[in-house]
């Protein structure tokens, strides 16, 4: 009789217990405007701390998420992301599935079934409303490492590789040209929220509807950090001191000559230590000797997001910081 009612008690005790941890809300990553930039430099330097710890990962395999389901939804197939949030998954003991499928994403309810069965959520979409919709329901945490107006992943590993280089963001002038992305709308938030100024030069449009969606948030966040958010029409004004270069994908052979940007272009408009990005895909925009430069850190960026992925995995599910 005792060890029934024992049991009863401890029964209940877990159900409140159960029931309690449900009503706090997860921490989602959604877009960097709902976030602070003091929660981004957690995630940042929480990758930078597990890099130090573990600078390489292959055959590697830590306890922290041990048991955990990590579930990659892909609307559309992103398989440099699937590969980071894997391999993050992995790295820290956890199990991963990884679903490609047009989701109905009207159905908001969507968001509720799959965390029954995941403890977080990545998710790769075509559109974006659709997401925050989808977090709403979800009683786990969700992150959008991609969607028509983000690349949080991607921006996130990039600026961790520009605080590798040179140990902060602030003050740092970043320059982007290339075709419309949906990094260069978490770069127009990122920089300025760190102290960063940016700089961009692409045909933005209506019609392609990706950047800079987010300048007008940009240029709000300048008035409150003293930084600097705005366009450039020639390279000359866009690479003129500055610091860090980002080349992003520029489509077609017409757009290419567009986007074209050369070594000799930035070594003739500033006279600063600076690095070098590709957002890739790389097209005929950037010739091989930029590319391959020593200042160039594209696969310093590209390997970074493992990292990124797991600070955001291991702060998400459990709020553990490296």
């Amino acid at each position: 009789m005792k060890f029934f009612q024992f049991y009863t008690k401890h029964q209940i005790a877990l159900r409140r217990l159960n029931y309690y941890q449900q009503q706090q809300k997860p921490q989602h990553l959604i877009c960097f405007k709902q976030w602070t930039a003091q929660m981004v430099l957690n995630i940042i330097y929480s990758a930078i701390n597990l890099k130090r710890l573990i600078n390489d990962t292959h055959c590697k395999r830590l306890d922290i998420l041990a048991k955990a389901k990590v579930m990659i939804l892909q609307e559309v197939n992103e398989p440099i992301l699937n590969m980071a949030v894997s391999k993050a998954a992995t790295l820290l003991g956890a199990y991963d599935t990884n679903i490609v499928d047009k989701l109905v994403w009207e159905k908001d309810y969507n968001g509720k079934i799959f965390s029954l069965m995941a403890d977080a959520i990545c998710v790769a979409t075509s559109t974006h409303m659709c997401v925050q919709r989808f977090a709403e329901q979800s009683t786990v945490p969700v992150i959008c490492i991609r969607s028509r107006t983000h690349a949080s992943i991607q921006s996130l590993a990039t600026v961790m590789a520009i605080i590798e280089e040179f140990g902060t963001m602030q003050n740092v002038t970043v320059s982007y040209i290339g075709n419309p992305h949906p990094v260069l709308n978490s770069y127009l938030l990122l920089c300025p929220m760190l102290g960063a100024h940016i700089r961009f030069k692409c045909c933005c449009n209506k019609q392609q509807g990706v950047s800079p969606l987010l300048y007008k948030s940009s240029q709000d966040l300048t008035s409150q950090t003293s930084t600097e958010s705005k366009p450039c029409h020639c390279i000359d004004k866009l690479l003129n001191q500055t610091t860090v270069i980002i080349a992003g994908p520029s489509g077609d052979k017409k757009n290419a000559k567009k986007f074209k940007i050369k070594l000799s272009d930035i070594q003739t408009n500033t006279n600063l230590h600076w690095i070098f990005f590709h957002t890739c895909p790389r097209g005929e925009e950037v010739e091989e000797d930029l590319f391959s430069h020593c200042n160039a850190r594209t696969f310093h960026s590209f390997y970074n997001m493992q990292y990124i992925s797991a600070a955001l995995l291991a702060n998400a599910i459990k709020g553990y910081k490296f």
